[in-house]
């Protein structure tokens, strides 16, 4: 089973760890609950709303036996649309077995409902992984992803899913108790909250909890929802212009592409002197079907005007990419394979393998995803299906990511209009964005950091319950003043190690306060309020000034990239400074020395040894950057 985290890719799930290396913008990292159902054309009605009869529908296991909801009348049913492309579902599923197990006394059982992806790909994952989850009955919706039926997957159609996992709650009389979109892990109540309207006895306090926590859900969807329509009354631009480091107008790099046969094409070959329109999603599964006649017919089109849409699938293998391939019934345009290949995997947790083979593990995805195309384009991993438009001169005209029908007719429509294609009249998009409204926001000025050996300024901030925090509140300690953000994925990444240091050292005075930076309180709220159990000995506050100049990070510390970590002593000044983190390093520790914290000789040496490599690697052509660089990002 791969470890996922918070960005979860629509066909492709990267956990916030292997983030800790690649320079990726803020604006493409965006913790979300739930992945995006593979998307279509049908209009989407919302869950049903408690109290309605839950339909009943076919499933099939792996045995080939029929599963239907009917099977387990009188029984309390939780009903777990997931799919194997589908990060969240994955990593939610040692939780959901945990549940299944606790409760299954008491008439529940868990039925884990494969929807929106292929038959084969379903036999492949549970083959694998269902003996690991003992107490879930697995199957699948024979709607299957590619086939003529596809509209019709129960997911969709009559439980209204639009992202994934969705759990549906459905009491001993065949109506629906509640819903429950995305999963926390562990410290996620809701389920059990859901479970104890039907009757089931759960624990009061972890019910109360739950309860808290679908308050909280119902108040994002509202906030959602209003969103939404202020974006439907103001739409924003929905593409962007700058692929991570590689700006609009410079040249396209060159890149190695494979096709099925293992026969290699470079991109500058295929590319010269055509606009290029091109797709990056996963090579086991595909964009959305939907996506897919768009682009047969937009490249039957404007072929004539030189116009190439070429596919690029990633994380794959060319027998993956061939059996996807098999599954089309016609392709209008080319498809190609990322040679980086697939992300190794492990069996079981990743956070069950020890220190060093679990920092071996993470290294080698990292090495995996830097080798990919992305990566090589831009430095940056975008949410899939994404697509790239290039010029016919070659040069970067922009891209989006993500998928609906309209909004993504609109994104290529105004690209390919920059690009000089001429359009027909059906095809132009309902707004074109001048140049001005899509320019990228001009970068901060750059503050020096504060040095080491200098005082650290105090500043004030807000826990989670509006308490100020003050840097002078923990006088006559040794502080880790650790500035974060949500959306940060090096920052998911250096978490648990921070949470170890206060673990191990609080006994010497040490305190690790995370405060949070260029990040909205809400966001700040989700977060600690889903994740403080997982790392109970940081203090954790937020920072009014949130993305604004004045905030603490830039003003007064000079930070341009997290996680940054000032360690400081207990006459307030700073003897040491921690950029980044890399999987396994134990820099931080070997800081804390300075402080005249008592730290193991054997962990003083690994440091040395972490420091020296993150030497020979920013001596490389190609230097890895374990921190974010920070950006304001787009709301």
């Amino acid at each position: 089973m791969k470890l996922f985290a918070f960005l979860f890719l629509t066909g492709i799930s990267l956990p916030f760890a292997l983030m800790a290396q690649a320079s990726v913008p803020m604006s493409a990292i965006r913790p979300a609950p739930a992945a995006p159902e593979q998307a279509s054309g049908a209009a989407r009605s919302g869950l049903l709303v408690e109290g309605t009869v839950a339909p009943d529908f076919l499933m099939h296991d792996l045995a080939g036996n029929e599963v239907r909801l009917s099977d387990y009348a009188g029984k309390v049913v939780v009903l777990d649309f997931w799919a194997p492309w589908c990060g969240p579902c994955i990593a939610s599923f040692p939780h959901t077995q945990e549940l299944a197990e606790r409760y299954r006394d008491q008439g529940v059982v868990v039925i884990a409902s494969g929807t929106s992806d292929t038959i084969v790909n379903f036999r492949r994952w549970i083959e694998a992984n269902a003996a690991n989850y003992p107490d879930l009955v697995f199957a699948w919706d024979l709607n299957e992803r590619g086939s003529a039926t596809f509209e019709d997957r129960a997911s969709a159609k009559l439980y209204g899913v639009t992202g994934l996992p969705t759990m549906v709650v459905i009491g001993r009389d065949g109506k629906v108790a509640g819903g429950i979109v995305g999963n926390g892990g562990p410290s996620d109540a809701r389920l059990e909250a859901t479970l104890a309207q039907v009757g089931i006895d759960v624990p009061l306090e972890t019910v109360e909890q739950g309860r808290e926590q679908l308050a909280a859900s119902a108040r994002r969807e509202v906030e959602r929802a209003a969103a939404a329509e202020e974006a439907r009354i103001n739409p924003r631009p929905p593409f962007r212009e700058n692929f991570g480091r590689l700006q609009a107008g410079q040249a396209m790099p060159d890149f190695t592409l494979l096709n099925i046969a293992g026969e290699e094409a470079r991109f500058a070959d295929l590319a010269a002197g055509r606009t290029v329109v091109m797709g990056l999603w996963s090579a086991g599964s595909g964009p959305p079907d939907a996506m897919l006649r768009q682009w047969n017919t937009w490249q039957d089109v404007y072929r004539e005007q030189d116009v190439l849409f070429l596919g690029v699938g990633l994380f794959g293998t060319r027998e993956a990419q061939a059996q996807w391939l098999a599954q089309q019934d016609s392709l209008g345009f080319p498809v190609w394979l990322d040679p980086a290949g697939p992300l190794p995997q492990v069996e079981g947790s990743v956070d069950e393998l020890a220190d060093e083979a679990r920092a071996a593990f993470l290294r080698e995805q990292s090495e995996r995803i830097r080798a990919s195309i992305p990566q090589q384009v831009g430095g940056l991993m975008p949410m899939v299906p994404a697509f790239v438009v290039i010029d016919a001169q070659g040069h970067l005209v922009g891209w989006g990511a993500g998928y609906s029908e309209e909004i993504h007719a609109n994104a290529v429509g105004n690209l390919l209009l920059r690009a000089g294609v001429k359009l027909k009249d059906e095809d132009l998009p309902e707004r074109v964005f001048a140049a001005a409204e899509t320019a990228p926001p001009p970068p901060e000025p750059r503050v020096e950091m504060i040095p080491i050996g200098a005082m650290a300024p105090d500043f004030t901030t807000h826990d989670l319950e509006g308490k100020e925090v003050k840097l002078s509140d923990f006088r006559g300690q040794v502080v880790v003043l650790d500035f974060w953000a949500t959306w940060c994925g090096p920052c998911m990444a250096a978490m648990p190690h921070a949470q170890k240091v206060a673990a191990e050292y609080k006994d010497q005075g040490v305190v690790v306060w995370g405060s949070a930076t260029s990040d909205g309180r809400a966001a700040f709220e989700r977060w600690v309020r889903t994740h403080q159990e997982r790392y109970p000995d940081i203090i954790w506050s937020h920072d009014p000034a949130e993305r604004a100049p004045e905030r603490a990070s830039l003003a007064l510390y000079g930070v341009t990239g997290i996680p940054t970590q000032f360690v400081i002593d207990r006459e307030g000044r700073i003897v040491d400074i921690v950029v980044g983190y890399r999987p396994g390093e134990v820099i931080l520790d070997a800081a804390l020395a300075k402080a005249g914290v008592a730290v193991d000789a054997a962990i003083l040496e690994q440091a040395k040894a972490n420091l020296a490599q993150r030497a020979a690697d920013a001596a490389a052509t190609e230097p890895t950057q374990p921190s974010l660089p920070l950006m304001r990002p787009r709301d």
